[in-house]
């Protein structure tokens, strides 16, 4: 047995397992990320906001689609929180694009993506390999 093979180990699945139909937006689902604003260092700038690929990012009076259009322009736009969707997951992937902006440091990550059993079905292995040449 090769090395690849011994890393694509086989995972038997019950057929209740394989029945579930997945629920992503429920913590259940998945453990989404979630994120730390120092209130002290932010300068509410909204930099995090307009750069988050999830667009997960809002305060009390902007969107990051208010910064984008030129809605809101200017001032400070007050300290961004991670939105929850109705269910109670986020859109935060935890990619920390918001943090490596942040001029001031202010943005730290409390909780990291962490797909529960859905995810996990897919094929994944414990270790990284290349993928294969055809």
């Amino acid at each position: 047995m090769t090395t690849r093979e011994n890393d694509m180990k086989k995972v038997q699945y019950s057929l209740f397992d394989r029945m579930r139909i997945p629920d992503y937006d429920t913590p259940r689902g998945i453990n989404s990320g979630d994120l730390i604003f120092d209130g002290d260092k932010c300068r509410e700038c909204g930099i995090c906001i307009s750069i988050c690929p999830g667009g997960c990012l809002i305060t009390d009076t902007v969107t990051k689609m208010d910064i984008l259009s030129g809605k809101a322009s200017g001032g400070k736009y007050g300290i961004p929180r991670v939105t929850k969707t109705k269910r109670g997951a986020t859109l935060c992937v935890a990619c920390f694009d918001c943090g490596a902006v942040c001029p001031h440091g202010a943005i730290s990550i409390r909780t990291h993506l962490d797909p529960n059993f859905y995810y996990k079905r897919l094929t994944q292995t414990d270790t990284m390999t290349m993928p294969r040449q055809y």
